[in-house]
């Protein structure tokens, strides 16, 4: 089984700021963006793909598949995961996948969400699955930037 070094929720899935901060601070060789929409979405992926650094692979897969697949494939990797929001993240502890802490980043600003810091905004539903984490004794990571000291998980719920 591959080692999770790394959860981040992020909107924007894998773009440079990802890959410049997180990838390799985090030691990771294996990207896997975890979302329905992009594994169906090749040229996404190929947009996505251009961020990814020379000594990391990417792979593109369903929350479900990636589910699967981890516990299978990727042996002896280091997989850093990139969810579009809290409810997938959940949806990986759920499955029992081994994951201690989340970091939160990116979530736009959309009608009926309310911002929490700078880059991130969540409405109700957000916030209940924020709980729902939290009370499964997952630490959140409230940061854009591994640079950035992390504000104050409660936010979120």
């Amino acid at each position: 089984m591959a080692e999770i070094v790394f959860v981040r929720i992020d909107d924007r899935l894998l773009h440079g700021q990802v890959a410049r901060s997180w990838v390799k601070e985090e030691g990771a060789n294996l990207i896997v963006v975890a979302n329905d929409r992009v594994a169906e979405d090749r040229d996404t992926q190929k947009l996505m793909n251009i961020a990814t650094p020379l000594y990391a692979d990417s792979r593109f897969l369903s929350v479900e598949n990636l589910i699967e697949k981890i516990k299978e494939d990727h042996e002896g990797k280091k997989v850093l995961i990139l969810v579009e929001g809290p409810e997938d993240a959940l949806k990986l502890l759920n499955a029992g996948l081994d994951i201690k802490e989340i970091n939160v980043g990116n979530m736009r600003e959309l009608p009926g969400k309310e911002k929490v810091i700078d880059d991130v905004f969540v409405d109700a539903e957000d916030r209940a699955n924020f709980k729902k984490i939290h009370d499964k004794g997952v630490k959140l990571d409230l940061r854009i930037l591994s640079s950035d000291e992390p504000s104050d998980e409660n936010l979120l719920f």
